[in-house]
């Protein structure tokens, strides 16, 4: 990256063909050239009564010379001017100034003369800091421009590393978790269907939906607790004041299904045990179309309730 350098003895200047643009410009510099002067020899009574006359007979300040000023200032000389200028904000607004300029309010109500002046120093004042700042950044080179780059792209990479950490733990663990429960699962499962041909159809169905609750709970946590660590986050809903249901609805429905499977082939297996079964066979073998539609009504219904109760709870109003 290039730098811009600033050739402060062949500063452009502002050339006008207006004699009344001369004579400011010539005073401007004259205000300027004094307050360049050493600082043991600069008399900040003298620059205030040279303002004060300029201020008298022009309408303003031209501030493209105190600039081009500033440009050809050496860095030892701009600080001797800020060391002057500073005096002289310091005696405009203390006492010695009321020493040395007395003003007393005259019958017709005019204002301080030396108001306007006091003005137009801090107006000088501002505008070389202005300046100064203007010179600094022109002024910076290669290494400037280097250093700043370096540290922004150490922090960038600082925090690309971080990401990029995040994302390989997350990949690293869920894969680890998924292959430990999948093969897990697949070996206890086919353990389970070895003994099908000795096992109730009923049982098979407890034991089948235990170990899917298991497993699929057992992911949800596995999921859960990588989240937690990789910092991302799984909610459905990010409301501080909603539910469990609310906030993991997935996990919740799925729950639901595998205990109502479980809950009916419970039952089914505990009517079967206590005989109560083949009673009921032959006492409603005589209107199987009224035990058939019973009997579906009823599991329908119970489910039915459920879900609308867990829709519910998953829809609740937040407030």
């Amino acid at each position: 990256m290039a730098s811009i350098n600033v050739n402060k003895h062949n500063a452009e200047r502002v050339n006008s063909t207006s004699d009344y643009i001369k004579k400011m410009s010539v005073g401007v510099d004259g205000l300027c050239e004094r307050l360049v002067k050493n600082s043991q020899e600069f008399d900040h009574k003298v620059f205030f009564e040279t303002l004060h006359n300029y201020i008298k007979n022009e309408d303003r300040l031209l501030y493209t010379n105190i600039t081009n000023f500033v440009f050809d200032l050496k860095e030892e000389e701009i600080g001797v001017v800020q060391t002057n200028l500073d005096s002289v904000i310091n005696y405009i607004y203390g006492d010695e100034f009321n020493e040395d300029f007395p003003w007393t309010p005259g019958a017709e109500n005019q204002g301080n003369p030396y108001d306007r002046t006091k003005r137009t120093a801090l107006k000088i004042w501002d505008h070389i800091n202005l300046a100064k700042r203007q010179l600094f950044l022109l002024k910076m080179s290669d290494d400037d421009y280097t250093r700043i780059v370096d540290t922004k792209m150490k922090e960038e990479e600082a925090r690309l590393t971080k990401e990029l950490n995040i994302q390989l733990i997350s990949f690293v663990a869920i894969f680890t978790a998924l292959s430990f429960i999948v093969f897990g699962g697949i070996s206890s499962l086919d353990n389970i269907f070895l003994g099908a041909k000795d096992i109730p159809v009923t049982k098979l169905m407890i034991v089948g939906t235990i170990w899917c609750f298991c497993i699929m709970n057992l992911v949800y946590v596995f999921i859960f607790f990588i989240a937690k660590l990789t910092e991302l986050n799984m909610k459905s809903c990010q409301d501080v004041n909603a539910n469990l249901v609310q906030k993991y609805p997935l996990i919740w429905w799925c729950n639901f299904v595998l205990i109502v499977i479980l809950a009916f082939s419970c039952w089914a297996y505990y009517i079967k045990c206590e005989g109560f079964s083949f009673g009921a066979f032959l006492v409603l073998k005589q209107h199987p179309t009224a035990y058939f539609l019973a009997g579906t009504l009823i599991m329908i219904l119970v489910s039915i309730y459920g879900a609308v109760k867990l829709y519910k709870l998953s829809k609740v109003d937040l407030k």
